[in-house]
C-alpha cells in the first residue's frame, strides 16, 4: 500500500470581542492537543485488491481498539487500515487493521474494531491499552467554544485541528424522547473530518464531525457534528455488548413482531483457508445471521466439521473441550445476544485451527463445514447451508495416545503402574523423537519425583518417564509402548485414595514437546 505524505498542519483560531475577556481555559494546552491527537486516527478505506479508495477519521474510544467514526467512512469498504499519530511533529503511522463491528443504517454512525496488526496478523484487541477519549457528560450550549480534530482533505493528509463555536443545536425525537441530535458550528468541518472529533474546551468529546457527500445524508440534515446523545442512544441498546472481535452488526429499523414472528436464517458466506491468527494457521468461516424476534436473547451458533461422506471430523488430542462436542466431532461456538428485534450479523466469524484437525492419515481429504443457531440451552433450530473445503494433512505428524493404565505390575523385582500407549510418527524417518510421561495429581499440579532418581525428574523435579524412538519407515506405529513407573518413586507421606492423571507428550529430541495425549485417570492408594 502506498500512503501519502502525512505532515502537520495545526490551525487554532481565537477570538477576542471588544470588552470581553476571554477566559484562558477556553483553549485547549499543547499537553492536551497532544493526548487527544494520540486517540484520533486516520482511516483507509480499502478495496479488495488492499488499494486506499477513500479516508477518513476516527476515534479511539476503548483501551481494546474500538473506534468511533461515521457510517459513510466505513460503508463501501472491505477492509480498512488505521493509522496513528505517534509523534504530533511526524506524519501518522500505519499501525493496525480494523474491522467493522457495529453499522447503524438509522444514524452516521459506525464502530471499527481493531483485529489485526500492520502486517496483517490478528491480535487480541484486550492487550493494546490503547490511548482514549472520554464522552462529554453535558451537552454544549450555543455559543460555547469547540475543537474539531481531523483529517480532512485540505490538509492534505495533515492532521488538522480547527476551533470554532456551536452556533446552532437541532433537536430530534430518539426513542421518545427529544434530545440534541446535530450540533453546527462555524468551525472548519470539510471531506475527510468525517468521523473525527469534537471536543470542549476541557477535551472531552462532544460528537462525531459529519461531512455529507454527494446524496449520502444523516437523516436528511447536512453536515455538522452528530451529537454524543445520539452516539449514547446507540450505545445504551444491548447490541453494544455483543463480542468486540468477531460479529459485524447492522442496525435496523426495529418492526413491530410478537413472539409468533420469530425467525433466525444462518448462511455461510465463505471459508478462508491459511489464515494466521496469533501465530496459528487456519480456517475462517464467515456466516451471516439474520435474528428477527430475539432482542436480548442468548443465542448459540456453532461451525461443525464432517468429512465429505457426512461422518463427523474427530478433534484430536491437542483440542481443548470448547473445540469438541461430548462426541469429540471438532466444532467453533459463540454467543450472541442480539440488539436489535430485526439484528443482522453481516460477518461473523470462526476461527479453526488446522492443528486441531484428526492426525494419523495422510494426502488431501474432502469435508465441509455446517452452521447452525439457536436459543442458548436450548436445540438448534437452523442451519446453514454445506461449504466444501480441502483438508490436507500435514507431511510430518507426531501422534501419541494412551491405551490403558495397569497397577500392581512388577519389573525388575519393583512394584508399580504401567502406561500403554500408542505412537504414530509420520515424515521423521530416521529422526531420533522423544515420548514422555507425565504425571500430575487432579488438581493439574505435577506429581514431586523428589524420590525417584534424577533420569525420572524433570528440571523442575516432577515426576517423568521418558524414551527415545528413532522411526525406519516414513510412517512407523508402536501399538503397545508402555512406561513402567515404581510405586517407590512417588511421594511419600500421604495417606488415603487420591486422584490423578497421566499424559504423554511427543517431539523430536532436543526440542519442545509439540503434540500430546487426552489424560487417563488413576487412582494411587496409599
Amino acid at each position: 500500500m502506498t500512503l501519502r505524505k502525512v505532515v502537520l498542519l495545526i490551525l487554532i483560531l481565537a477570538f477576542a470581542l471588544p470588552g470581553i475577556t476571554q477566559a484562558q481555559s477556553e483553549n485547549l494546552s499543547q499537553a492536551e492537543i497532544s493526548r487527544i491527537s494520540n486517540s484520533v486516527v486516520l482511516i483507509y478505506s480499502l478495496d479488495r485488491s488492499g488499494d486506499v479508495e477513500s479516508s477518513g477519521s476516527g476515534t479511539i474510544m476503548t483501551p481494546n481498539g474500538q473506534i468511533y467514526t461515521n457510517r459513510h467512512v466505513v460503508e463501501n469498504g472491505e477492509d480498512f487500515a488505521i493509522l496513528v499519530i505517534e509523534d504530533i511533529a511526524e506524519q501518522p503511522v500505519l499501525r493496525y487493521f480494523a474491522t467493522p463491528i457495529l453499522i447503524d443504517d438509522n444514524l452516521d454512525f459506525a464502530i471499527l474494531q481493531i483485529d489485526r496488526d500492520a502486517e496483517g496478523r490478528r491480535i487480541d484487541s484486550n492487550t493494546l491499552n490503547l490511548p482514549v477519549i472520554t464522552m462529554s457528560s453535558a451537552p454544549p450550549s450555543i455559543g460555547d467554544r469547540i475543537f474539531v480534530f481531523g483529517f480532512p482533505g485540505i490538509g492534505d493528509g495533515f492532521l488538522v485541528l480547527t476551533s470554532g463555536s456551536i452556533t446552532t443545536i437541532q433537536n430530534d425525537t430518539l426513542n421518545g424522547e427529544r434530545i440534541p441530535f446535530l450540533y453546527q458550528t462555524d468551525a472548519q468541518i470539510s471531506p475527510g473530518n468525517s468521523g473525527g472529533l469534537a471536543v470542549n474546551s476541557s477535551g472531552n468529546m462532544i460528537g462525531i464531525p459529519t461531512q455529507v457527500n454527494s446524496e449520502e445524508r444523516t437523516l436528511g440534515r447536512l453536515g455538522g457534528i452528530l451529537s454524543v446523545s445520539a452516539i449514547r442512544f446507540v450505545l445504551d441498546s444491548p447490541i453494544a455488548s455483543a463480542p468486540t472481535n468477531e460479529p459485524f452488526l447492522r442496525a435496523t429499523q426495529p418492526p413491530s413482531n410478537n413472539a409468533g414472528d420469530a425467525e433466525i436464517t444462518i448462511a455461510i458466506n465463505d471459508v478462508e483457508q491459511n489464515v494466521e491468527q496469533d501465530g496459528t494457521v487456519g480456517m475462517i468461516v464467515h456466516t451471516n445471521i439474520n435474528a428477527i424476534g430475539y432482542r436480548g436473547a442468548t443465542l448459540r451458533i456453532a461451525i461443525f466439521a464432517f468429512w465429505e461422506d457426512g461422518s463427523p471430523i474427530i478433534a484430536n488430542s491437542r483440542a481443548a473441550n470448547s473445540n469438541r462436542t461430548d462426541e469429540g466431532q471438532l466444532t467453533s461456538q459463540q454467543l450472541v445476544t442480539p440488539g436489535f428485534d430485526n439484528t443482522i450479523y453481516d460477518d461473523l466469524w470462526f476461527f479453526i485451527p488446522y492443528s486441531l484437525f484428526p492426525d494419523g492419515e495422510t494426502g488431501t481429504a474432502s469435508a465441509y463445514v455446517e452452521a447452525q443457531i439457536g436459543v442458548d440451552g436450548e436445540t438448534f433450530t437452523a442451519f446453514s447451508n454445506l461449504s466444501s473445503f480441502l483438508y490436507t494433512f500435514s507431511d510430518q505428524q507426531l501422534i501419541v495416545s494412551i491405551s490403558r493404565i495397569e497397577h500392581n505390575t512388577t519389573e525388575d523385582g519393583e512394584v508399580g503402574m504401567k502406561v500403554y500407549g500408542y505412537i504414530n510418527i509420520i515424515g521423521y524417518r530416521s529422526i531420533p523423537v522423544r515420548v514422555a510421561l507425565f504425571l500430575y495429581w487432579e488438581s493439574g499440579e505435577p506429581i514431586d519425583g523428589s524420590e525417584a532418581p534424577t533420569d525420572f525428574q524433570t528440571s523442575d523435579g516432577a515426576l517423568t518417564v521418558q524414551d527415545v524412538v528413532t522411526p525406519s519407515f516414513d510412517n512407523s506405529e508402536w501399538e503397545e509402548f508402555w512406561f513402567f513407573v515404581p510405586y517407590a518413586y512417588f511421594p511419600t507421606g500421604l495417606t488415603g485414595a487420591l486422584d490423578a492423571y497421566a499424559q504423554l507428550e511427543i517431539g523430536v529430541d532436543g526440542e519442545t514437546f509439540n503434540s500430546w495425549s487426552l489424560t487417563e485417570l488413576f487412582t494411587l492408594n496409599y
